[in-house]
């Protein structure tokens, strides 16, 4: 699979939402914010990661209220 800038990605086996930068041979390279608020960035492998779909919370509320 190939991830594009400013897609979010999160590892297969759970963690918080990263932010990919950059993709490249080594791997994708993402930044997320740490447990304790430090950003964080690093290179991770393509085959751990999985992308997430970002839906609109706005428009979902809305939707539960009809």
């Amino acid at each position: 699979m190939t991830f594009l800038a400013g897609s979010i990605v999160v590892l297969k086996s759970g963690g918080p939402a990263m932010t990919v930068v950059a993709a490249t041979e080594e791997g994708v390279e993402c930044m997320w914010m740490s447990d304790v608020g430090e950003l964080s960035r690093d290179v991770i492998p393509t085959i751990a990661l999985e992308q997430v779909e970002v839906g609109d919370d706005e428009d979902e509320e809305d939707d539960d209220e009809d």
